[in-house]
């Protein structure tokens, strides 16, 4: 008999000057992100409170009234949509008697369930450390300090904080080389590969279809419909066809290839241990010829996604304005949830994108015909569009 997966509660802070729709719409995504980690979401709510607790960040009122309807209920995870300190966690659990994860620590068991290979493994344990790093703080006050010297002569030694806190350190530069390493032989099988072949890489917000067009580009890879699927990056020789018109004669009759990388997928307040733990995986994003920016046309969050994966992609290295910045091709994708006004209404808003269906092959011969041009050379420049632009300094 299969296991009931555990029942959650999920909150979010609203101030007086956040509206109501987006703290529902990251409700939402938080709710996805628990169904991903095995969990059943039982309810989410919205805690207004003027003021963060200091303790507990939300009101104690509030969360001692949620942790009497849960018990009722049979729910032991409490999830917060917030970025809580280790110390507010305890706090909240020694007062609701649940176990709490905030935002960040759900993204990091995620990726814990999902790390395949040594080198995904060994990332996210590295994210895992510097995130509980700062929050052992208060976890070993029951704990004596250890007798210091021989027998009972010695001086006070360590304390259990002291000893954990070491321990982790180690371990941390431990993972740096292993991956530092790790980086090296990825720059090694890049050089390894045919020369001359465009390096394309596929980026976008958490299972927008990115692994689905590279399987409709290459023929292969295993699309899922989960938040982060693909943890690990997937290269593959992908076919664009023959730059040869029959009418004029001009171009040539020899096929076309180049190499595409399926990466991570971004999110919103997407962790920056994990950020900077994948970035050796995040290299092949950087370092590659083009970009393919692939977006789910039919979320109704899609503005906001694409601001935060132009943010991602700004954190990396990644500058649009920059002068030897990359090309880059948005990829509306799944355009066959959408009516033909909202599909009109796309293309004044995306004049440059290719609306497409990866899963029914819509679209990719103007994918194809785009790549095409990297092989003489870049496409034209481009006017950049709202959401690869950094967002403007307020002036006060």
């Amino acid at each position: 008999m299969a296991e009931t997966p555990p029942r959650c509660l999920l909150i979010a802070r609203q101030g007086p000057e956040d509206r109501e729709d987006p703290i529902e719409d990251h409700l939402l995504e938080l709710a996805e992100l628990a169904r991903s980690c095995g969990f059943e979401v039982w309810t989410r709510r919205r805690l207004k409170r003027p003021q963060v607790a200091p303790r507990t960040f939300y009101g104690s009122g509030q969360l001692q009234a949620l942790a009497d309807e849960a018990a009722r209920q049979g729910v032991r995870h409490l999830i917060c949509d917030d970025e809580l300190s280790g110390s507010q966690v305890n706090a909240i659990q020694k007062l609701t008697n649940l176990t709490c994860l905030d935002r960040t620590g759900l993204i990091l068991s995620i990726f814990e369930q999902r790390a395949q290979t040594r080198e995904a493994r060994a990332q996210v344990e590295l994210a895992r450390l510097e995130y509980e790093l700062p929050r052992l703080k208060g976890a070993w006050t029951h704990l004596e300090r250890q007798g210091g010297g021989v027998g009972l002569r010695g001086g006070p030694g360590e304390t259990q904080i002291e000893v954990d806190r070491r321990m982790i350190r180690t371990r941390i530069s431990q993972l740096k080389r292993e991956l530092t390493h790790l980086e090296t032989v990825r720059e090694t099988q890049r050089q390894g590969r045919p020369q001359g072949l465009p390096r394309v890489a596929l980026v976008g917000y958490t299972n927008a279809g990115k692994t689905t067009l590279l399987k409709a580009l290459t023929g292969e890879g295993e699309p899922r419909d989960l938040l982060f699927a693909t943890l690990d990056t997937t290269t593959r020789k992908a076919w664009l066809g023959q730059d040869f018109d029959p009418e004029t004669g001009e171009g040539s009759t020899a096929p076309k290839h180049c190499l595409v990388a399926d990466t991570v997928g971004f999110i919103r307040k997407l962790p920056h241990q994990l950020v900077a733990a994948f970035r050796s995986t995040l290299g092949e994003v950087r370092t590659a010829d083009a970009l393919l920016v692939v977006a789910d046309a039919a979320h109704p969050d899609l503005e906001d996604h694409l601001r935060v994966v132009g943010a991602t992609l700004r954190e990396i290295g990644c500058a649009p304005e920059e002068g030897d910045a990359q090309p880059r091709l948005l990829v509306l994708n799944q355009v066959d949830r959408l009516h033909r006004p909202q599909k009109l209404d796309l293309k004044k808003r995306h004049p440059g994108a290719v609306q497409a269906c990866a899963l029914h092959a819509t679209g990719i011969p103007e994918i194809r015909a785009w790549l095409r041009e990297l092989i003489p050379g870049p496409p034209k420049p481009r006017e950049l569009e709202d959401w690869e632009l950094p967002e403007p300094t307020p002036a006060f």
